[in-house]
């Protein structure tokens, strides 16, 4: 099964294997990001595909080579943690070298930030919608907290929560909220 999970978060439920989605899908009507042209101080709209490859580009080159676009133009790689017992120094290392390469291409590929912006409004109201749906289905409030925006229009859960009592909940959401991510709050409640 596919989950998704914001960069933003920290930890990520380790007993969940996922795919991470930087970018929620675009209708293709909204403007191109606006980025610094090439030094005649003007500002030329930037095509999506070319700065999500060339973002992507840059996390190869930086050696996070599970990084792909999907079919559906998205940025997304496995999870940190997916398919690894815990969260030990390994799940560590690795979300950090992946953390350090984003912070890296961000800065190299202009853009590709605005990109992710843009479609946060909607991205956090999809997250409220799944974690009604959770809450709806045995899971509490403590569990599945109101989304923030901090959280990349994730759902955050409770580092704490049953393995089974989500899994339960999320095969009943899941399929109808396959665009939002999970992660997990942290031992910090952040």
């Amino acid at each position: 099964m596919k989950r998704t999970v914001s960069r933003a978060a920290g930890a990520v439920l380790a007993t969940m294997a996922g795919v991470l989605v930087v970018v929620g899908c675009s209708s293709g009507t909204d403007a191109a990001p606006r980025v610094a042209g090439t030094g005649t101080g003007t500002v030329k709209p930037q095509d999506e595909g070319a700065i999500k490859q060339a973002w992507v580009q840059c996390m190869h080159e930086a050696g996070q080579t599970s990084v792909q676009v999907n079919k559906q133009g998205q940025v997304e790689w496995p999870a940190a943690g997916a398919g690894e017992a815990g969260s030990g120094s390994a799940a560590d290392a690795g979300a950090a070298a992946m953390e350090k390469a984003m912070t890296a291409c961000d800065a190299k590929v202009p853009g590709m930030r605005q990109i992710a912006d843009k479609d946060l409004p909607k991205m956090v109201e999809r997250a409220r919608q799944l974690a009604v749906c959770l809450r709806n289905n045995e899971l509490t409030i403590g569990q599945v907290p109101d989304p923030d925006a901090k959280f990349g229009g994730n759902v955050a859960i409770a580092v704490d929560i049953d393995p089974a009592a989500f899994e339960r909940a999320y095969a009943v959401c899941g399929k109808d909220f396959q665009d939002v991510g999970v992660t997990s709050l942290g031992k910090e409640g952040r």
